[in-house]
């Protein structure tokens, strides 16, 4: 995978992040990548480390149906 994926990209906004970070959580899925836990990575050029952690929560739609 290539880093620079984003370069293009302009996040400016909470609102704007959350669209890329669910299109990338969903391009995972149907890739079958279990998103699920803890995600730990090092940034290029930061002083940040950051820890991810995913976690699946229940669809209304599938509480209904219970």
């Amino acid at each position: 995978m290539k880093r620079d994926k984003l370069d293009d990209v302009l996040i400016t906004s909470d609102d704007e992040f959350e669209a890329i970070l669910a299109e990338v959580v969903e391009k995972a899925i149907k890739a079958d990548v279990d998103v699920r836990g803890a995600w730990e990575f090092r940034t290029r050029g930061s002083t940040h480390d950051w820890e991810v952690q995913i976690t699946e929560l229940a669809r209304y739609d599938d509480q209904e149906e219970g």
